[in-house]
């Protein structure tokens, strides 16, 4: 079995607001069904990115744990410590940027619904950030 694509569909309470929240922090294009709201569904894509909303009840999550995240996203590109402080301002950071054993620098996320997204990216001047545990 050849797989071409696997995509993560996470179930929202308002496809319209999760849309936006997704475009305004991830910058993340949606394209919903049916073409005017309420919305039952979307694909949010970036390049060849992309994340599935279903309108529906999300799972209730009975504390934050760290590491415990829904959705994995791996960014490219510079300023991941200046995405950091941005997101840390919004309130939404969940879990501190860390330099992880295996390279990657991380942290987390919250989206309204409460899906936990860990981002992570190769940083070079990583060497100051705090480890896990640590």
């Amino acid at each position: 079995m050849a797989i071409q694509l696997l995509v993560p569909v996470l179930r929202v309470v308002d496809v319209a607001r999760s849309m936006e929240w997704y475009r305004d922090t991830l910058a993340l294009v949606g394209d919903p069904f049916p073409v005017r709201p309420p919305y039952e569904f979307a694909i949010l894509r970036q390049g060849s990115a992309e994340l599935m909303l279903r309108r529906g009840t999300p799972p209730v999550r009975p504390k934050l744990v760290r590491y415990d995240w829904d959705v994995y996203l791996r960014r490219a590109g510079a300023r991941f410590q200046e995405l950091h402080a941005a997101f840390s301002r919004q309130g939404i950071v969940t879990r501190r940027l860390e330099q992880m054993p295996y390279g990657l620098a991380e942290f987390e996320i919250t989206d309204p619904d409460g899906y936990v997204i860990c981002l992570s990216q190769q940083v070079d001047d990583a060497s100051d950030l705090p480890t896990p545990f640590g």
